[in-house]
């Protein structure tokens, strides 16, 4: 069993060693942190602090996909608290006090769990103080006699109005108005005898809990709500963007690893074409009769090409085309490209995604990457959809032009039978490799051998989405 812990600010990570000694420790979780984790059932993902505005948030969807994996995940404190109040009732496990203020709606603001901390260097060192601490220890204080129910409500009116960046104790104090200064006061001076940290305190349970297996914390079962309508379009684009693969040293994504296939394998415009066609005929991707049947379904539909308004995806050269093979790449094209945000593993033809040909492609990937890093001057910046880091437009396209044997009026046609939806798609997933096959020319991918394509390909259907 493999305990992953998220933690930062909430509880020092000597702290998360002594109490939970194998767990493997990982900063504040941030959105896509979880689909790079490679656990499955009997793991436990134990989540703490995660990132609100430096990063996106982890999505609840991402939580739900380990859930229905088998996986355990717990949250306490702080996102993690969050996080089980939204998602208890489809099995994620929540545990102690923040956790049930917001399971119980007592408390509803993010914020409230929101803190400024230092860098990862400096053990995200806590520089503010979250307001459901301040909360909790008004609670306390009620409880002990030290404040009555108005005066505590009155401090933690005074605690919200603070921004959450500026919020501590110290500013409580400097901030209240004469009228409370007295309440104030008599709070600290009790608070400071007997001092406490909700957040702290609630990650130390979960971990001792985790520590002990307690039966509480238990992956998703039938008691739990079912989980449904998961794999929606924008998780498998996640899945694609932030799983992958390690390859010495260098993390590439799964889409990387697709773009690399798509783009560099010489058998991609076949077997692309194959797998679109076998999807619209309903038909197993080695079926000799797809292209017929695909073709048949179309004219079922009306379409045919003098009929259409699917010119558009012809070139001006292609206009001659029989009606059959015109309206054959305008399926393919249609119906079987993507943008690049939206490119996955899954769209990559089921032949060209065998364990061999994977990890060739990541290799790719990888050197292609290290090639940008280390030789291939940068701009500066983040790289937005269209710009470029390191070529510029007619360098990429006279690169890939040459690569796939084309002119550059014919790229575009070429990239669409490769399964990206425009120039932009295209260029946008290519430029990382331009380094590379300029250095190394077009890299020996395994081919995929007949005898291969009969054994991989018995009772494998390849659909479209």
């Amino acid at each position: 069993m493999t305990d992953v812990v998220f933690i930062g600010p909430s509880l020092p990570a000597d702290e998360v060693a002594r109490l939970l000694p194998d767990a493997v420790v990982l900063p504040p979780v941030a959105h896509g942190d979880l689909l790079r984790l490679d656990v499955g059932p009997g793991d436990r993902v134990l989540v703490v602090d995660g990132f609100f505005l430096q990063h996106p948030p982890v999505r609840h969807r991402e939580i739900l996909d380990l859930l229905d994996s088998g996986v355990t995940v717990a949250g306490a404190a702080s996102m993690g608290a969050l996080r089980a109040a939204e998602l208890w009732p489809f099995g994620m496990r929540g545990v102690g006090e923040v956790f049930q203020l917001y399971r119980d709606g007592v408390v509803t603001g993010d914020d409230e769990v929101a803190v400024v901390h230092g860098p990862a260097e400096e053990g995200h060192r806590t520089l503010s103080e979250p307001l459901v601490n301040i909360r909790v220890a008004l609670r306390r204080a009620v409880a002990d006699g030290v404040l009555s129910d108005a005066e505590a409500a009155l401090l933690l009116d005074l605690g919200r109005e603070l921004p959450f960046r500026r919020r501590s104790y110290r500013a409580l104090e400097r901030t209240a108005p004469p009228e409370a200064a007295p309440v104030v006061d008599r709070f600290l001076t009790w608070h400071r005898r007997d001092p406490s940290d909700a957040k702290g305190a609630d990650a130390r349970l979960l971990l001792s809990m985790a520590a002990d297996n307690a039966p509480e914390l238990c992956p998703a079962h039938d008691g739990d709500q079912p989980i449904d309508n998961l794999h929606t379009r924008f998780m498998d684009s996640w899945r694609s963007r932030f799983a992958g693969a390690s390859v010495g040293g260098q993390w590439v994504s799964d889409r990387e690893a697709a773009a690399a296939l798509m783009l560099l394998h010489p058998e991609t415009p076949t077997w692309h074409r194959r797998s679109v066609l076998a999807g619209l005929a309903d038909v197993d991707i080695a079926d000799p009769t797809a292209e017929e049947r695909a073709h048949e379904v179309a004219r079922q539909r009306g379409l045919t090409a003098a009929a259409s308004h699917g010119w558009d995806w012809l070139t001006d050269r292609e206009r001659g085309l029989d009606d059959r093979e015109a309206v054959l790449r305008m399926l393919v094209r249609a119906f079987g490209t993507t943008p690049y945000r939206s490119l996955a593993l899954w769209m990559v033809a089921a032949p060209l995604r065998t364990p061999a040909l994977l990890a060739a492609a990541r290799h790719v990937a990888a050197t292609a990457a290290s090639l940008n890093e280390t030789v291939v001057p940068r701009t500066t910046g983040h790289r937005r959809p269209g710009a470029r880091l390191h070529f510029r437009t007619e360098v990429i396209d006279a690169c890939f032009a040459s690569l796939w044997g084309c002119d550059t009026d014919g790229l575009e046609a070429a990239a669409w039978d490769r399964g990206f939806v425009d120039l932009s798609a295209f260029r946008y997933a290519a430029e990382p490799f331009v380094a590379y096959v300029k250095a190394f020319g077009a890299p020996r991918l395994p081919a995929v051998a007949q005898r291969a394509q009969e054994e991989n390909l018995a009772g494998s259907a390849a659909r479209v989405s």
